[in-house]
């Protein structure tokens, strides 16, 4: 551990030093690659070094008691702009870990290919576009509850396949099919899952009769093999239709999201659903611009693993962290309610503060961890009350391109998971990260 964070602190140190201002680099933007500007060329990088400890990482259900670790994440860039309506985009990623005891499958990849992509563009004559994006990518839809990048982990997520756009106006609608990449320790060998596919509809307006309004309406589909559940393992494919309202009017923020899902799960029928709430108010006019915070969410679960049905929500592909830096519960079979505060202690520097209660929604169900799959099983105990979380957090804007985060949970274990042996869990992460 001490090893760890000493490296973690020199990286941090030799970093430090752009505080305040830009690190000197060469120009490696809107590079012009012709006399006429037709072709421009932009290179980018993305560094960062991530430190986690647990104490009882998965609620000491995993057989292990302590776990120390340093994640490091190499992204490198190469954007080409060929006129207006032709793109190029590619980047190749490292990612490496030290110390962990059990490195997961978003760990390590030491050299593969993150994202490569070609952009055709269309202009039409009402002033609206056409972009249509082939080739492997990475997208998040609305505030990346469904589908997201997944930046927590050291191995953000792609996806291989095909995206259309059309934007007007305020206006933006999206149809896509993709697969999942299967990321393959070694150098350059990730390929695409076929037993993972996501496709889709999901659409973006101006909402007026709401204060700064704005309505998401999407459908999106899922085929997976091999999906796990408390009701077993099988092939799962499975329709989400939502809608969510946001927006930021004054001092208010809101971010309001609904699902309705329905499949099948191997013989089984899928009906699932969930509601997830996001309402804020900051007070601008004090000092250190204090935002009060409170989320509300509740992701169904099945009431019965040896029926015919399956009620249990999936997320998809969901942002992580979810509910916190230290990632332990899927917002599967779950209730939660999340008080924060948040303080802008300076223009660069902030603080959060938040506690947080979990329920299960069904007694009948799983206690289900990221990526989603059961962690402690239903008839553990007769509680639904899973415990508590209380987090705080540290953000710093060292410079335009250098920021530094620290971050410190403790859980306290509800009877639904101590009746099952689980323990109360501490984490500790931080990392620094360089972006130009």
């Amino acid at each position: 551990m001490k090893r760890l964070a000493k490296r973690l602190l020199v990286f941090a140190c030799a970093l430090s030093s752009a505080q305040a201002e830009d690190i000197a680099l060469p120009p490696v933007k809107n590079i012009a690659l012709d006399d006429s500007g037709c072709f421009h060329l932009s290179l980018g990088a993305d560094l960062r070094e991530r430190y986690e400890s647990y104490q009882e990482p998965g609620f000491g259900l995993r057989g292990i008691s302590q776990d120390d670790y340093l994640l490091q994440r190499v992204l490198l860039s190469a954007d080409l702009q060929a006129g207006k309506d032709l793109r190029v985009f590619f980047q190749l990623g490292s990612h490496l870990e030290t110390g962990k005891q059990s490195p997961g499958p978003t760990d390590i990849d030491e050299f593969d290919i993150q994202q490569a992509y070609v952009d055709f563009g269309w202009s039409l004559d009402s002033g609206s576009k056409l972009l249509l994006r082939t080739g492997r990518q990475e997208i998040t839809l609305g505030s990346g509850r469904l589908v997201s990048v997944r930046d927590g982990a050291n191995i953000r997520r792609s996806f291989d396949g095909g995206r259309l756009g059309f934007t007007s106006g305020g206006m933006k609608v999206d149809a896509f099919a993709v697969r999942t990449v299967e990321l393959q320790v070694g150098g350059l060998n990730d390929e695409t899952n076929s037993g993972e596919s996501l496709w889709g509809l999901y659409g973006v307006l101006p909402l007026e009769i709401l204060p700064g309004g704005h309505a998401d309406f999407y459908y999106l589909g899922l085929d997976r093999h091999d999906a796990v559940f408390e009701q077993g393992t099988a092939l799962e494919k499975r329709h989400s239709f939502g809608t969510r309202l946001w927006g930021n009017p004054g001092a208010w923020d809101y971010n309001y999201e609904a699902v309705i899902q329905c499949g099948t799960f191997g013989s089984a029928d899928i009906l699932a659903w969930t509601i997830a709430t996001d309402t804020g108010y900051t007070f601008g006019s004090l000092p250190w611009k204090p935002r009060i915070g409170l989320k509300a969410d509740i992701a169904s679960g099945d009431p019965d693993a040896n029926d015919d049905r399956l009620a249990t929500f999936n997320a998809l592909f969901p942002k992580q962290p979810y509910f916190s830096e230290a990632s332990l519960l899927a917002p599967s079979n779950l209730i939660d309610l999340h008080p924060s505060l948040k303080l802008q202690l300076t223009d660069e520097l902030s603080l959060t503060a938040d506690w947080d209660f979990f329920w299960k929604q069904r007694g009948g169900d799983a206690i289900y961890s990221p990526p989603g799959r059961p962690l402690v099983a239903a008839g553990s105990s007769d509680s639904r009350y899973i415990g508590s979380q209380a987090n705080v957090g540290i953000e710093w804007q060292l410079a335009v391109t250098t920021s530094w985060a620290l971050y410190y949970s403790h859980f306290l274990a509800g009877p639904a998971v101590t009746d099952a042996g689980g323990r109360d869990v501490d984490f500790l992460g931080s990392w620094i990260e360089f972006k130009f």
